[in-house]
């Protein structure tokens, strides 16, 4: 009889962590959850589960079960040993942990440094027998001369607003220095019903205008969360068939059905891709175009004066297009999303924002 996994997940209390906690806890080849956060586990949200449902390793989900008795949750800071102690040796790690925006006060910047790349290298330094990460598509970063759309050969060039990318990128670079068998999902924006509401009201500010960099050529992706899941799942699915969860060699040649992605970097994204005016059109608003440094000074100071969690880090990102091709992943984890980015956008903009989980800090550390 096969081994049953011990999987670990850092940022179970966030956006995606939150629905992929929910999808290990339901799958019969997982006999244990590790989890990992700054703050305790939410309980467990009626309908927040995908449908239909696969495991890890492509078993059908057992219905109900004793969820908590399966989850094994660790308060603290990623960056401490008593992190690295709880998710040591599991089979499995899928770390979506960040701090997404860059907290107030001259204690800011080192914060996030902390969070996302030290978190990064101390969850690494757990050693666990494979290692998700969750990058984002922000590290190519948004400038008038990309391509549409950019594959992973396209050079990673991080806006300098931006520390939450940069640190991404950096904490891809870890990975290839510290993991054992690993791979980087660089995923572009995410909605779906359990978006931040932060995050979920900024998307409806569309519905008022559509801001734009004169001249920079934007274009955006929007991916569905349960999309997002399935990305994730595949990816760790791939990486236990590189390997039984002994250690022994396995998995027979590739690793897979479609083929190893042991040291890969992968993009997760629709097909296709949204520019101001489409999206402005879906909102029924308007476009709003200004110059990039009018745009970001204005964001950088709502930022500051507490209005947004976002600033300069979130406006440099509509100064040029930034969408991705998504071949890589359907090529070798066969992973298809189910819904266009004018589809997650519509679905987001006829949502009440106001049943959006908050995610309860300011700091958006999961």
């Amino acid at each position: 009889m096969p081994k049953r996994l011990v999987v670990g997940i850092t940022g179970a209390t966030g956006h995606i962590g939150g629905q992929l906690l929910e999808r290990l806890v339901q799958d019969p080849a997982v006999e244990e959850v590790r989890s990992v956060a700054r703050r305790p586990l939410a309980p467990p949200v009626s309908g927040r589960v995908a449908s239909p449902l696969a495991s890890p390793l492509g078993n059908p989900v057992a219905e109900g079960g004793a969820r908590a008795a399966r989850i094994v949750h660790t308060q603290g800071d990623l960056s401490g040993p008593a992190a690295r102690r709880a998710l040591e040796g599991v089979d499995v790690l899928y770390h979506l942990a960040a701090q997404v925006w860059q907290s107030r006060g001259p204690g800011g910047a080192l914060e996030i440094r902390t969070a996302n790349l030290e978190g990064t290298r101390n969850m690494l330094l757990a050693r666990p027998g494979a290692f998700v990460f969750a990058s984002s598509a922000s590290v190519y970063g948004a400038w008038p001369d990309n391509p549409l759309p950019m594959d992973e050969a396209h050079k990673a060039r991080p806006n300098v607003e931006c520390p939450y990318a940069q640190q991404k990128l950096a904490s891809e670079r870890a990975c290839a220095e510290l993991a054992g068998r690993w791979v980087a999902l660089r995923l572009s924006a995410v909605l779906g019903p359990h978006a931040d509401a932060r995050v979920a009201r900024a998307v409806h500010a569309y519905r008022l205008a559509v801001p734009a960099v004169a001249g920079a050529g934007q274009a955006l992706q929007w991916l569905d969360e349960d999309d997002a899941v399935e990305g994730l799942l595949a990816a760790g699915r791939s990486l236990l068939a590189d390997g039984d969860v002994d250690g022994r060699a396995g998995g027979g040649a590739g690793g897979g059905v479609y083929g190893s992605v042991d040291g890969q970097v992968l993009n997760l994204a629709p097909p296709d891709w949204l520019g101001p005016g489409d999206m402005a059109e879906l909102a029924h608003s308007r476009v709003l175009e200004l110059p990039r440094g009018v745009l970001v000074g204005m964001s950088e100071l709502m930022r500051r004066l507490g209005v947004t969690p976002f600033g300069a880090d979130r406006a440099a990102l509509i100064g040029g297009p930034l969408a991705v091709s998504a071949a890589k992943a359907y090529r070798l984890l066969g992973w298809q999303p189910t819904k266009t980015s004018a589809e997650v956008l519509v679905e987001a903009l006829e949502r009440d924002w106001h049943g959006s989980p908050r995610n309860r800090v300011s700091r958006a550390l999961t």
